[in-house]
């Protein structure tokens, strides 16, 4: 028993000090650690220029709001740069990465993560990790630069609210994902971010930027070593709320039970094409992660222009298809919104209405294609075996640089942690065609998806009627955002 009680104990202190060895990792020159208070750290060593690259990422931005808090994410991260316990304002905290050489500097707000970077000379590395550590930890959030960061915030909400990319977008976002629209709508919205107080961004502060919520990533010229001393020096008395952070909400992934048709009138679509898109919910990287390796095959494989897929749908004479650069699928990996989605730009054709083509193409591909890809000879063991080698080399080349391989892992880190990131390609060589057709069975036949036409404006026109008979739903500016038009968040008017 006594040796059993010596044996726990030195588990318990080894455990107690990992944090202090590097775990090995897939990448050669990549180190891994993390901190006692659940803090990560990713250093990528690269001399091959005296420059390194810091990165400080949260996990939050959209998927992590509630309709009372859409937007406070991006205005917070428009309040790190304001000032804060060791920087007054801004103009400090400018003067500040001037001394330091910032060559390249930014912060984002994106679905999954809020972050930010900066690229420096390799010896300002301790001043760079001390600089985002004052930032992120000891933010001012001062009254007075709030209420005029609220007016920036605002004028770039509004500036999105027109373009006709983001319509298309909030469109979707609000049919594909009705249960937490908001969860893909990073920017905000007017009346949020109109109201916002200095004690709703502190608690953003005290419940998602803690340790335990974020990782830094370090990248360049420098040694692993010195920098988890540096890191633990630095952060090592950053301490986590006696709450946990809190869980995030996965939408349905069946949401309408029917193909739902949207048509848009887009100005920035030629005349000369009609643009179709068929898009499904996919797996999510909270809850789906094993079905995501399958669902990154099928789409590499997807988009083969000799493959069966390209050549199903541009050998259809009414579809109007030239070749297989205009048509082709996807699917994106997200935390809690991946999309599948399939898409074609037709040229019209001279015997069917833009109505008529567009539901030829959804016939098309539920009935032909989609069926297809549940037989043997369409994605074969070789073609899935060769498939997964070209996944691995485009890997290796989008992590040839230190700041490639953490940007990257920086956002994988954010939606499916970071084993996925170093377990990634071990993971998708043991891809089967049985499991590419169980993604397809599980995902893609089903009956609740999006169809999406998108053409310009003088052709819509002319056939609104026939799409409106058809059941189509118009997407417009005014309808496409889930919370509404809210111009009036910045004139006054009545709602």
């Amino acid at each position: 028993m006594q040796k059993i009680k010596k044996i726990l104990l030195l588990f318990l202190v080894i455990s107690s000090i990992s944090f202090l060895f590097a775990e090995k990792t897939s990448f050669e020159r990549v180190y891994r650690y993390k901190l006692e208070n659940g803090l990560e750290l990713f250093v990528a060593e690269n001399n091959s220029a005296p420059l390194a690259y810091v990165e400080i990422a949260i996990r939050g931005g959209a998927v992590t709001q509630t309709p009372e808090s859409a937007g406070l994410f991006h205005l917070y991260e428009h309040m790190m740069f304001k000032g804060n316990a060791k920087y007054a304002n801004e103009r400090e905290c400018t003067e500040a990465m001037n001394k330091l050489g910032v060559s390249d500097w930014n912060g984002t707000t994106g679905l999954d993560r809020v972050n930010y970077f900066f690229t420096i000379p390799a010896e300002s590395v301790y001043d760079g990790l001390e600089f985002w550590s004052y930032a992120v930890r000891t933010p001012k959030m001062d009254e007075t630069e709030l209420k005029n960061e609220k007016g920036v915030v605002l004028a770039e909400i509004m500036g999105y609210y027109t373009q006709p990319g983001r319509i298309l977008f909030a469109g979707l976002s609000k049919h594909l994902f009705p249960d937490y629209p908001w969860q893909l709508d990073s920017s905000g919205i007017p009346e949020v971010v109109k109201n916002a107080t200095v004690e709703q961004l502190k608690e953003i502060q005290n419940t998602y930027y803690v340790p335990e919520n974020a990782a830094i990533f370090v990248g360049g010229d420098v040694n692993h070593e010195q920098i988890l001393k540096y890191v633990k020096k630095i952060y090592g008395d950053w301490k986590n709320p006696k709450t946990d952070v809190p869980k995030i909400k996965v939408p349905t992934k069946n949401p309408t039970n029917n193909v739902k048709k949207i048509v848009y009138a887009n100005p920035n679509t030629s005349p000369h094409y009609i643009n179709v898109n068929y898009i499904l919910r996919g797996p999510d990287g909270e809850t789906d992660q094993q079905d995501t390796y399958g669902a990154d095959v099928w789409s590499t494989l997807l988009n083969d222009p000799s493959g069966f897929f390209a050549n199903s749908l541009t050998e259809e004479k009414s579809l109007m298809i030239q070749d297989s650069d205009y048509t082709g699928g996807y699917y994106s990996t997200q935390r809690a919104s991946g999309q599948i989605g399939f898409y074609a730009a037709m040229l019209p054709n001279q015997a069917l209405t833009p109505v008529k083509q567009a539901n030829e193409f959804l016939k098309t591909l539920r009935q032909k294609t989609i069926p297809r890809m549940l037989q043997a000879d369409s994605f074969t063991e070789d073609e899935i075996k060769m498939t997964v080698r070209r996944m691995e080399d485009a890997q290796i080349y989008q992590t040839e640089t230190a700041e490639g391989i953490l940007a990257s892992l920086s956002g994988i880190w954010a939606s499916c942690g970071a084993d996925y990131f170093f377990d990634y390609t071990k993971n998708i060589s043991k891809v089967t065609q049985k499991d590419i057709q169980d993604f397809i069975s599980k995902y893609i036949l089903n009956d609740s998806a999006i169809l999406l036409v998108s053409l310009n404006p003088a052709n819509f026109e002319k056939y609104k009627a026939e799409f409106e008979k058809d059941g189509y739903e118009i997407l417009t500016q005014e309808n496409a955002y889930w919370w509404g038009n809210q111009k009036n968040a910045l004139t006054g008017e009545n709602k």
